[in-house]
């Protein structure tokens, strides 16, 4: 009797103890759960509040963009397709007025990287810009203003961003800069930036420069000087302006790059005409563009502005 009275003490013994064990586990995944959605709910907050930064952020970029009501008053009937990686980004455009005619100085630049720190880049590029623009003022009529304005904005981002040789920072940008002169011949400079012009249902890519804007030279290697080159436009019907977002977007069948032979490919199949005149479809164009994107994820910047030279 004594050694089964002894059994069923063990055997309570051994109970409670599961029991208590239990109980502990419980209590410990109760706590674990608990940490777990007390950090997931901070992750969340801090998400917000991100997403609500950077929707800030975004809101002062767009500040230095020229409003398309100023970008249709010189280019009546233009089309422009904005869109950043990452609400913010390296991508922005610029105008301002030039010469007595009802002129424009336009710019599409394409900083390094994207996101925040793309956008820093923008804000530097359009104080350059701008800085080139209002330097030049005096010199409206000149033929190399343009390609000599993106010449300045090379040497202060370099002296800004750029000038110590051991910082880790080596950053710069691809442009395109127009001298528009209505009623007679413009003029352009671009910096590895890919251009098109339209001449009814045609598309000639125009020449760039190589080099890029702003990054350090090599010891000894002298800085780049950008050409400006005449552009007759009398015979235009636009200027299709993309940043290599567009360019290096993956897509189709096989995941590729669009590349400058599918996108001009989808530029001709755009064309519109009513009543006789020749137009591009922007709305088309970014249609045809997305469709080829399908579900791939956006690479880069995006930015396409058709600038319309028809009245």
């Amino acid at each position: 009797m004594s050694d089964e009275l002894a059994d069923l003490k063990k055997e309570n013994a051994k109970l409670r103890l599961e029991a208590n064990l239990r109980k502990s586990l419980a209590n410990q995944l109760e706590r674990q759960k608990k940490l777990a959605n007390d950090a997931k709910s901070e992750l969340e907050e801090k998400h917000r509040d991100l997403i609500s930064s950077l929707n800030y952020a975004a809101r002062i970029q767009r500040t230095i963009l020229p409003s398309e009501q100023a970008v249709q008053q010189v280019f009546p009937g233009s089309f422009i397709f904005w869109r950043p990686q990452n609400i913010v980004g390296g991508d922005a455009y610029f105008m301002r007025s030039s010469g007595p005619q009802g002129g424009a100085m336009f710019g599409v630049y394409d900083c390094t990287g994207h996101g925040v720190p793309g956008a820093f880049m923008t804000l530097l590029a359009e104080r350059a810009l701008d800085a080139g623009v209002e330097t030049s003022k005096d010199h409206e009529d000149s033929p190399s203003r343009a390609g000599g304005i993106l010449t300045h904005v090379d040497e202060f981002i370099r002296a800004e961003v750029n000038a110590n040789d051991k910082a880790s920072s080596n950053d710069g940008m691809d442009a395109f800069l127009l001298d528009y002169r209505p009623g007679e011949t413009s003029f352009y400079a671009a910096a590895n930036f890919k251009v098109f012009v339209q001449t009814g249902d045609g598309f000639t890519e125009l020449e760039s420069d190589e080099a890029s804007i702003g990054y350090r030279t090599e010891s000894g290697e002298a800085p780049p000087s950008y050409r400006t080159s005449p552009l007759d436009l009398s015979q235009a019907t636009s200027l299709v302006i993309v940043s290599d977002g567009i360019l290096d977007q993956k897509g189709g069948a096989k995941g590729l790059s669009l590349g400058r032979r599918r996108l001009k490919g989808l530029l001709e199949e755009a064309v519109t005409e009513d009543a006789g005149v020749t137009r591009l479809d922007g709305a088309g164009l970014m249609k045809a563009i997305e469709q080829y994107q399908g579900d791939e994820e956006q690479r880069d910047d995006m930015t396409l502005i058709i600038l319309s030279l028809q009245t």
